[in-house]
């Protein structure tokens, strides 16, 4: 997650070169989806960690413990709500781009960053709307 942070704040602004090869667009995705994949890893190894503690496998966990006090199904509906806002919102704002273009050709690495960072808090909105639903679904049986 961390890689694909920093591969998008140094690649949304614009195209970098490092010793004579450049970065864009196309590495600006895989940084997206680097942060994708990171945060579904951490979300599975939580998961896993919940289920193996409730169902006695496991020890309890004092950091785990401490973390649902911040983490919760609110928390976790209010960042997912506000993500999927955002995404809505720079979507709605790349099509009235495009509008103003008399949706025509587009000028697509300006595009991409625009479309880019709105589908990925779209995606990462949902994903952390319905695993904040399934850690408190995990959790009820910790919780009685």
């Amino acid at each position: 997650m961390l890689a694909g942070l920093a591969g998008c704040v140094l690649l949304l602004p614009g195209r970098r070169v490092f010793h004579g090869i450049g970065l864009d667009v196309h590495t600006l995705l895989y940084a997206f989806v680097a942060i994708l994949l990171g945060f579904q890893l951490i979300a599975f190894a939580t998961f896993t960690k919940v289920f193996a503690i409730t169902e006695g496998l496991l020890p309890e966990d004092p950091r785990l413990n401490r973390m649902f006090h911040w983490v919760t199904l609110e928390t976790g509906l209010l960042v997912g709500g506000l993500l999927m806002l955002l995404g809505v919102g720079g979507s709605i704002f790349a099509v009235s781009g495009w509008a103003k273009q008399s949706f025509g050709a587009l000028d697509i690495e300006r595009t991409l960053r625009i479309v880019m960072p709105s589908v990925f808090a779209l995606t990462m909105g949902v994903q952390i709307t319905f695993s904040s639903f399934f850690l408190s679904i995990l959790g009820l049986r910790r919780r009685q």
